[in-house]
């Protein structure tokens, strides 16, 4: 909590005054020496401790004086009624920061205390950071700002409630509901913690930032109705906006994590196609983000929608951003270069947060293992290499990256693919690639079971309609030889082809990686998200949603990847008809399809476009159309 405050602060941080802080139920003072290491009580303008324990009290007087903080109170009264010497009106309205640690549960009249808060704090910027044990309600309404991990099982919540009720400690849902209906929640996370026998006796607790309601009635629709969501805004000034979602929805909540760590569609043959320039209005779909960095970088001005399904491709995203402003680039290239942060939780609580919405906190503070995973001695000696984990290895990509190295060791054609990761050229690595490693995939039983419906979507993310689409272009083992020879002997693994430099390495190379991941490209974006060069608008929702709340001729262009091969004719007369409104005049729809000429460009024709295939990837093709090459075609839509 204490760390998530000090981001906090530094975000809201004013070059006229140093905030004020007022710790409730501090005890010992322990909270406000352990500040010092995060933020400094130095920077503090007054620190008020407020306890009612008069023994305690003396305690904290005692820690203070020796530290030397004269800008240091403790304040030996009631929580609910106390007053802070030094500041007119006893400080309401002016506090910038409000805390307790583990005390709001042991405060009986709780409702006198917050209310009291929500008049002490700054308008502008004052916030509270609360820290505590809860029990969840048997059920809840719909709240995007805290429902990951939030529920409780009915023998925690009948359990723990009585057994701390023994120390008079209350954990009711009452305290909770009400902090969250009187003030507006800006972070939040539900953790357990794993007390004396781990993952078996845990013991729910929430940590909670939260400031003042904006607007009239956003207490009553914080706790009544669905609530926008909180921290809408991932940072005051930032050049990103997660819009408002519930999680809750069956569409959202289907997703435990992202389907792509990594993106699977070229954006260097996307960017000479788009024409970018500044003032373009650009749709794309998320996915994890890479290419939406790569049109970033390559042009500023741009306003980029990205739209994902899936929150946690838009988490994904959203914790790039993040980084990207508050990093530097030998540290980012570390967690997204090699996939590894050893202290990625710490990164996250004191440096990134803050530039964060309370969804993408609560993801990645619950998957900080993905940056600093931990594999035992034993998983390392039966699996070898298999065992190690990186950003890259999670995820359903990540599953398709461990299932390619173990099929490639059963082939006995690893270290051969290791190989073409360092060939000297595009030459050796051809000779290598058709002389000991096509024939053995496109001639193994591999392919015949991943030719079934439930692996495809579960490891490569490809769903039934687009499977049907692939076999009706002609035979599994014919759509493999066509994708991967030629990239494999017209592009350079080691130097340029970041994508299947991946697929073996696991992780990228200073010499082959995306563009947000080179120096220069670092630089760029670094500048433009920092100084709004460019703006980017997450959308947690479908395609046809976000164009439903678009105005006619709001896009000039539109990047839909292959996700048209997904749909039924129904769901592609909506989508289309959609874009048919939105997409301005001369503005055009890019897409590419796992067939050569997809159904689906009769129904573009349809609603008043003129289609170009831009390639269409013969059988037998020597010549890949991309660097990616996994796809049959790649077309453009223009609107007339």
């Amino acid at each position: 909590m204490l760390k998530l405050c000090a981001a906090e602060l530094a975000l809201r941080r004013s070059a006229s005054r140093k905030p004020i802080w007022v710790d409730i139920g501090g005890g010992t003072g322990w909270n406000i020496e352990q500040m010092d290491k995060y933020y400094g009580i130095a920077n503090f303008e007054h620190v008020y401790l407020v306890d009612l324990c008069k023994p305690l009290c003396e305690i904290a007087m005692q820690r203070f004086k020796a530290k030397g903080w004269s800008n240091v109170s403790v304040v030996c009264q009631d929580a609910a009624s106390f007053k802070l010497d030094g500041i007119p009106d006893s400080g309401d309205g002016q506090i910038d920061m409000v805390t307790l640690s583990y005390s709001l549960s042991m405060i009986e009249t709780f409702y006198a205390v917050i209310d009291r808060i929500s008049r002490l704090l700054c308008p502008d910027t004052g916030f509270v950071g609360v820290a505590d044990f809860y029990v969840s309600d048997k059920t809840r309404a719909a709240h995007s700002a805290g429902s990951l991990g939030y529920q409780c099982s009915w023998l925690t919540r009948v359990f723990w409630k009585n057994w701390f009720e023994l120390d008079h400690v209350y954990l009711h849902p009452a305290r909770r509901n009400y902090l969250e209906h009187r003030l507006e929640t800006v972070k939040v996370y539900n953790g357990r913690n794993h007390f004396i026998v781990p993952y078996f006796i845990q013991i729910p607790y929430y940590i909670w930032l939260g400031r003042l309601q904006q607007g009239e009635n956003r207490g009553q629709i914080a706790i009544t109705t669905e609530p926008s969501m909180p921290g809408n805004i991932s940072n005051g000034d930032s050049s990103w906006l997660r819009l408002a979602y519930e999680p809750s929805r069956p569409e959202h909540a289907q997703f435990s994590t992202y389907i792509y760590g990594f993106t699977w569609e070229d954006p260097q043959r996307d960017i000479e196609v788009l024409d970018l320039s500044s003032g373009d209005r650009v749709l794309a779909i998320t996915s994890a983000g890479d290419n939406i960095l790569a049109y970033a970088a390559h042009q500023h001005g741009l306003t980029l929608h990205c739209v994902d399904m899936n929150p946690c491709q838009n988490h994904l995203l959203e914790l790039k951003l993040a980084c990207l402003h508050s990093l530097d680039y030998s540290r980012f290239w570390q967690m997204f270069g090699t996939g590894r942060c050893s202290d990625f939780a710490d990164t996250l609580d004191r440096e990134v947060s803050g530039k964060m919405s309370s969804q993408a906190y609560q993801f990645w503070r619950s998957n900080v293992g993905t940056f600093a995973p931990g594999s035992s001695a034993i998983a390392s000696w039966v699996l070898g290499d298999l065992a190690q984990r990186n950003l890259y290895t999670t995820g359903y990509s990540g599953t398709a990256l461990h299932c390619l190295r173990l099929i490639m060791k059963v082939l006995g054609i690893h270290l051969a693919t290791q190989q073409l990761l360092t060939s000297a050229s595009v030459e050796a690595q051809s000779e290598l690639w058709m002389g000991k490693i096509s024939r053995r995939i496109v001639g193994s039983l591999v392919l015949s079971l991943f030719d079934n419906p439930a692996a495809m979507w579960q490891l490569l993310g490809v769903p039934i309609n687009q499977l049907k689409m692939l076999h009706n272009e002609g035979s599994m083992s014919q759509y493999v030889r066509d994708t991967l020879d030629p990239v494999a002997t017209r592009t350079s693994f080691a130097s340029d082809n970041y994508f299947y430099h991946l697929l073996f390495a696991r992780q990228y190379s200073r010499d082959c990686c995306p563009t947000y991941l080179t120096k220069p490209g670092f630089d760029r974006l670094r500048d433009a998200v920092q100084n709004s060069r460019s703006r980017f608008y997450l959308h947690t929702a479908t395609i046809v949603d976000v164009l439903g709340g678009m105005g006619d001729s709001e896009l000039d262009k539109a990047v839909l990847m292959d996700h048209m091969d997904w749909f039924s004719q129904e769901d592609a007369e909506k989508e289309v008809a959609g874009l048919a409104r939105v997409i301005k005049k001369g503005g055009f729809v890019v897409w590419r399809s796992a067939a050569r000429i997809p159904w689906y460009i009769a129904v573009f024709e349809a609603h008043g476009f003129d289609v170009q295939a831009l390639s269409i990837r013969e059988p037998n093709t020597t010549e890949p159309i991309d660097r990616v090459n996994m796809y049959a075609s790649f077309y453009k839509a223009i609107k007339q």
